[in-house]
């Protein structure tokens, strides 16, 4: 073989593994649970191109979760869907989502012990702006500002309305993006963003 740099060639021998030792070298196999660790470490980080819009879908429902898996891809994005908080919570650290649809009841039994949601309201506010977060529930009215307000969310989604979510979802994302746009101009002209 020709190195690369001074095109001298270069001899390469070939270590024949040791019968005794082969049985030795590579350890136990390992077992599904450490599988799983190395599989789920690997799927944390998300490599799309500069100009894919995102989202992160946190729905346990299956029928929901692909119902909104589908009006989201339907809008141009490349859709995640977490199936658990923990998981959720290591792919927000690992990766910028600029949509997550997220249940009340996500991983929990209440709509208080929803541990991500909890976990979204405690971002600072400048990282916070920089997605969507849209709040699916069973009981709340669909585009219920005020209650957007309190829970902390941009829209609250109400189930019963999954089939309109493209259009519903595609509009108040313009909204939220109109109302920020002036906001995130005047912090790009100061160098802040």
């Amino acid at each position: 073989i020709l190195c690369p740099k001074c095109k001298f060639p270069i001899e390469v021998k070939e270590i024949e593994p040791d019968p005794q030792e082969s049985g030795r070298a590579h350890g136990p196999a390992p077992s599904n649970t450490e599988l799983e660790q190395v599989q789920e470490e690997m799927s944390l980080l998300d490599i799309v191109d500069d100009d894919v819009r995102t989202s992160l879908i946190c729905v346990s429902n299956p029928v929901r979760a692909e119902k909104t898996r589908n009006a989201v891809i339907q809008m141009g994005f490349y859709a995640v869907v977490a199936t658990k908080a923990s998981f959720a919570i290591k792919k927000l650290q690992n990766n910028h989502y600029d949509l997550i649809i997220l249940d009340e009841r996500f991983d929990s039994n209440k709509p208080s012990e929803n541990l991500f949601l909890h976990h979204l309201q405690l971002v600072p506010m400048h990282l916070r702006r920089r997605f969507f977060l849209c709040l699916l529930s069973e009981d709340k009215d669909t585009l219920n500002q005020m209650l957007a307000f309190q829970q902390g969310v941009d829209l609250v989604f109400n189930t019963k309305d999954l089939d309109k979510m493209k259009v519903i979802l595609t509009r108040a994302m313009k909204d939220h993006e109109g109302l920020y746009k002036v906001f995130t101009n005047e912090l790009i002209k100061k160098g802040q963003r």
